[in-house]
């Protein structure tokens, strides 16, 4: 009797199988997705449970167990057909509350390019060694399970292999370089740096392997590819590793190569703990106690009590006290849900600053709050990461910040209980009283000595009464204690008695009144100018933290005067550090800096400080754009601020500075409409502009500029609405909003064809044209577009001419006029191609190849496809080059090509299902179709 032919099955690329030459067709697709767990899993029971959590998630329907007993009974008659009914066959055997599968009978990919690594990695010698790391790349074809539904791919289960995957690959590149053998390990490298041009740490070990096989030039090459990749996606420079490779390319043969670099950078973003923690011992230890069987049980803590009582020195001290259990990284946000100015933290801010701090750059983050959401849990899924969330207003402040994957913990500090939590989430509550008598002597004791304290202990009692227990009250009578060590307690106690009374308590403030006497006798013991700096930052707040610079010019002074007045708020605990040369306040500290302004300083005082801050704003700002931007003039009537000494010198500082003060700015756009300083509003608003649009913030960009515009109006300068409506209208349409585009968009154009500005008024068609083709009216786009092209050609600006023509041609082809478009593209190319504008050629490239493929000279689409596409990828856009893999599949298959057709779709969908891409499913389809 003939034997069985052999099964290989495969899921280091997309799950297939054959049985001999015949390949199996795995169907329906939620088998497929059963089969795929159970390849990656080979050789170990995996639970029914656990099939479907991978297949369907949350959304499981009750019927989802007995669906995967059918998959399974449809993958046994696959693999193995004539199988007897109710017979389970050789590979997949049931046990463990699930099932297993069994590779003992046939080939499977993943244990034969396991075998193989672990040869490469056994020492031997270096030829066999390398050897065996090509001939398991080469079973590596593309993304783990590359067939299956992204939403199945992102589970853990998948992205353990490609990791693993990934770091076969680096170990492989190192033997090579080591061994000498760069040249043997090229290929398999390069086709595996391809699928991800944002993996700097193997574009890294290309770069390398280049140089080592003699192609030094094209190892340049790549780097400027990654780099300009990197600049346009993520909006970030080369990392550590990259640029060690870029150096080692640029050295001349002969010279040794360095050591290896450094590890890429985890998110750690915890501030620092507090040195001298002491007390607290039981509340830690029943904060510890969530951690006792590690953070699957229990990942969400909540910490409550009053201001003051030290919720977050507790929640930052246990969090570096567990950091090393989450090796992916440490989260922070400080939500400022109880803030006296009264800018509580958006989640959606938090979200994005999560993402960026994954490396997600802020043009890639989602627009929506359930997008956001759903990309930062993904990131989260298969990493064990720490999130700390401060000063929480309320539960749904939280909710959206929370991770998805039981491998992380979640601490979040409230003055509210937050049962909803509780309720929602299973978290674990932790509520903060006052110190105990004793914790409180332990903390003087820590600050100032055990002596000290021992020697007046009816003194230091009645100085933890007066403070309430409070850590925050207890930390400013240390601080103080501590500059005058001669002092006795006793005396110190009756000051604070003293003190007690004279102002008024915090209105609906939880901290007693004898908390806010311990705030009175401190500030009565600063300096005149540094009890008025402390007013002044504590009063005047645009912003979470200030700046150096800024404090100065708050005050009225340079930083070298302002330098030791900080030094002594800092000393007396009256201000803390956010980081280096920038300045927080703790509420309740604000509040009673601001009480005291009150009392003492005059309206014009405050409101004259306000101005000197708001003027420092602007101005740099006004100065940062201008070198982040240099050729966008300032649309003003008046002159514009003079520049100061510490203004950013270059883009890379500006750039720095705009990431700082973001948040600050926009507050500060706010705080400047709302008293009075309109042209301070809409200035620093304009000034920041490009920033956001170009770093993805365009949230930001449309509040601030709602308020910019109603500032600028009030001014009465033409020029500035004008700029600031073209702002509005480009944001508005990003965004969807298209009737406040359209308003605003088209008001421009007319104010700025009455003031005789030709340039901006064209750039204003330009994009009424954008529009206009969003919403599928393309004659009126195209009538926007030839009145821009009109003013462009008077003005004799080429790349603005260029762009219209490409842009009308691209609308004649959507509007079913592919004849009209080619002599436009081409005039387009021809402007594009002498002043080398890379970008503009392969978007008009592909309007081209558009247009030939509606006019049906395919052979011709594919040349101007074909040529969109290697610019694209010299770009390393992929996100277009993706469309362009798309368009020319369509070509193809129009063109009678259906292998050629499915094998540019396959190539498109690897990279849409990797980016999200919207037109992932349309894809999907027509390789299904086919």
């Amino acid at each position: 009797m003939a034997s069985s032919p052999s099964v290989s099955l495969t899921v280091l690329g997309p799950v297939r199988g054959w049985r001999g030459e015949a390949e199996i067709p795995f169907r329906p697709p939620q088998a497929r997705a059963v089969l795929a767990v159970l390849l990656t899993r080979v050789g170990r029971p995996v639970t029914l449970a656990e099939l479907v959590d991978v297949v369907w998630g949350p959304s499981a329907p009750n019927t989802a167990a007995n669906a995967v007993h059918g998959y399974v009974s449809t993958l046994r008659k696959l693999l193995e057909p004539g199988l007897p009914a109710r017979d389970p066959g050789r590979w997949l055997i049931r046990g463990s509350g699930g099932y297993q599968f069994d590779d003992s009978a046939g080939r499977v990919d993943l244990v034969e390019f396991r075998r193989l690594v672990a040869r490469a990695r056994a020492p031997r010698d270096a030829t066999d060694m390398v050897d065996s790391y090509q001939r398991a790349l080469r079973l590596w074809t593309g993304p783990i399970a590359g067939n299956i539904d992204p939403a199945v791919r992102s589970h853990a289960a998948f992205q353990e292999i490609d990791r693993e995957c990934r770091q076969a690959a680096r170990d492989a590149a190192d033997a090579a370089l080591a061994a000498g053998q760069a040249a043997a390990l090229l290929d398999a490298i390069h086709t595996i740096a391809e699928w991800d041009v944002l993996d700097e740490s193997m574009q890294a070990r290309l770069i390398l392997l280049l140089k080592a096989a003699g192609r030094q030039a094209q190892a340049l090459d790549r780097y400027d590819l990654v780099r300009r990749t990197l600049a346009d996606e993520l909006g970030v420079d080369p990392g550590a590793e990259l640029s060690a490779a870029h150096r080692e390319a640029l050295r001349p043969a002969g010279v040794a190569r360095p050591g290896p670099a450094p590890s890429p950078i985890r998110p750690a973003q915890l501030p620092a703990d507090l040195p001298l923690f002491t007390g607290r011992t039981t509340d830690l230890a029943q904060a510890k106690s969530v951690t006792s069987g590690g953070f699957a049980a229990w990942p969400l803590l909540t910490v409550a009590g009053m201001a003051g009582v030290g919720k977050t020195t507790l929640a930052v001290h246990l969090a570096h006290e567990v950091a090393d259990r989450f090796p992916d990284g440490q989260l922070f946000v400080n939500l400022r849900g109880f803030d006296p100015g009264g800018a509580v933290t958006d989640p959606a801010d938090a979200l994005r600053g999560f993402l960026e701090a994954f490396g997600v750059t802020a043009a890639n983050v989602p627009r929506t709050m359930d997008a956001m959401v759903t990309l930062y849990r993904s990131l989260l899924a298969d990493r064990r990461v720490l999130v700390l969330l401060d000063n929480a207003r309320d539960a749904e402040q939280v909710r959206p910040l929370l991770p998805g994957s039981r491998g992380c913990l979640a601490i979040v500090t409230s003055r509210t209980a937050l049962s909803g939590l509780v309720v929602t989430h299973g978290a674990r509550p932790l509520t903060l009283g006052a110190l105990t008598a004793a914790e409180a002597s332990d903390l003087l004791a820590s600050r100032l000595g055990a002596d000290r304290v021992a020697a007046e202990p009816a003194a230091v009692e009645q100085i933890i009464r007066c403070c309430g227990g409070l850590p925050l009250a207890l930390a400013v009578v240390a601080a103080r204690a501590a500059t005058d060590p001669d002092r006795s307690f006793t005396d110190i106690a009756a000051a604070l008695a003293a003190a007690h009374g004279r102002l008024d308590a915090f209105a609906g403030d939880e901290a007693a009144t004898d908390v806010r006497a311990v705030f009175s006798w401190s500030y009565r013991a600063l300096s005149d100018e540094a009890a008025r700096l402390f007013r002044l930052v504590g009063a005047v707040r645009v912003g979470p933290d200030v700046g150096l610079s800024a404090v100065a010019r708050l005050a009225g002074t340079d930083v070298q005067r302002v330098r030791p007045l900080l030094a002594e708020l800092v000393r007396t605990n009256l201000l803390g550090r956010s980081a280096a040369e920038r300045y927080t306040t703790h509420d309740l500290l604000a509040a009673f800096a601001s009480e005291t302004a009150d009392a003492t300083d005059t309206p014009g005082d405050r409101r004259a400080a306000l101005q000197r801050l708001l003027d420092h704003y602007r101005r740099t700002a006004l100065a940062a754009h201008g070198v982040y931007l240099p050729n966008r003039a300032v649309p003003a009537a008046g002159p514009v601020p003079a520049p100061g000494p510490d203004d950013p010198a270059d883009r890379d500082a500006a750039v720095s500075w705009f990431t700082t003060e973001r948040s600050t700015l926009l507050q500060a756009v706010r705080a400047a409409a709302d008293n009075g300083f309109p042209t301070h509003a809409w200035q620093i608003m304009w000034s920041a502009t490009p920033f956001l649009h170009r770093s993805g913030h365009w949230d930001d960009r449309l509040t601030g500029s709602r308020i910019a515009l109603a500032a600028a109006e009030s001014t009465g300068d033409p020029a500035a609405t004008a700029a600031i409506r073209m702002d509005l209208g480009l944001v508005a349409t990003e965004l969807g909003l298209h009737d406040e585009a359209d308003e605003q968009l088209l008001r421009a154009v007319e104010l700025f064809a009455a003031a005789g500005d030709h340039t901006s008024q064209a750039e204003a068609y330009r994009r009424l044209s954008y529009l206009r083709e969003l919403q599928d009216r393309y004659a009126d786009a195209l009538g926007y577009v030839t009145e821009a092209l009109r003013l462009q050609e008077a003005t004799g600006n080429r790349p603005d001419v260029a762009r219209s023509l490409n842009h009308a041609a691209w609308i004649h082809v959507l509007d079913r006029e592919p004849a009209l478009a080619i002599d436009k593209g081409e005039r387009a190319l021809a402007i594009f191609q002498d002043i080398g504008h890379v970008n503009g050629q392969a978007s008009t490239w592909d309007t081209l190849g558009h247009a030939h493929h509606k006019l049906g000279d395919y052979p011709r689409a594919r040349e101007c496809y074909l040529a969109s596409l290697r610019l694209r990828r010299e770009e390393g856009t992929r996100v277009y080059e993706a469309d362009v893999l798309h368009r020319l599949g369509d070509n193809h298959h129009a063109a009678g090509e259906p292998a050629e057709a499915h094998a540019h779709w396959r190539q498109a969908l690897v990279i849409m299902s990797e980016i999200g891409h919207p037109g992932t499913d349309e894809v999907r389809t027509k390789l299904t179709a086919g």
